[in-house]
């Protein structure tokens, strides 16, 4: 009976164990792009082209990339912003313009998915689960501008308003 007790504590093991190596694996691979993606966020973050309650998401979103829990609140993020109407979403949301130009706001858009994307690849679980989230969100939204635009609402959410008095 023992024997079988450690044989399953062992398994346990050598199952973290694996999974320890496959996030290693994973968060070495994929450094350079979270480091890209944080120092053009920190970049945009410092542009007075961009709103100021948007540069403070951009700032923060930079700052969780590397934080423990970050992939799995993100992830909570996600399921929100994909499963909720848009009308709950955006009563959430502060209807801020992120800025005059459309093609800055559309590379603000683009740079809040990348880091969201680089918060998720810090954990192998969390990708799995965030590749489920938006293949339901694609196959319930059925367009992926409109899946775009609920995840980059959904990103400011991350950031505490409070961090906008030290940006």
């Amino acid at each position: 009976m023992t024997e079988s007790a450690w044989i399953k504590i062992g398994y346990i093991v050598a199952g973290v164990a694996v999974y320890a190596l496959l996030r290693w694996c994973l968060m070495w691979a994929t450094h350079e792009f979270r480091v890209q993606a944080g120092c053009e966020a920190d970049r945009w973050a410092r542009d007075s082209r961009v709103e100021p309650a948007i540069r403070t998401s951009l700032a923060g979103l930079a700052d969780m990339v590397y934080r423990l829990g970050a992939p799995w609140l993100v992830l909570l993020i996600l399921a929100v912003a994909v499963l909720l109407p848009r009308r709950t979403i955006e009563r959430f949301h502060s209807n801020l313009t992120i800025s005059d130009d459309p093609d800055i706001a559309a590379t603000v858009v683009r740079l809040k998915l990348k880091l969201l994307l680089a918060s998720i690849t810090a954990s192998p679980l969390a990708c799995v689960f965030a590749i489920l989230v938006l293949a339901l969100g694609l196959s319930v939204r059925s367009s992926m501008d409109a899946l775009k635009e609920r995840v980059s609402m959904a990103g400011d959410r991350l950031v505490p308003r409070r961090l906008g008095a030290t940006a």
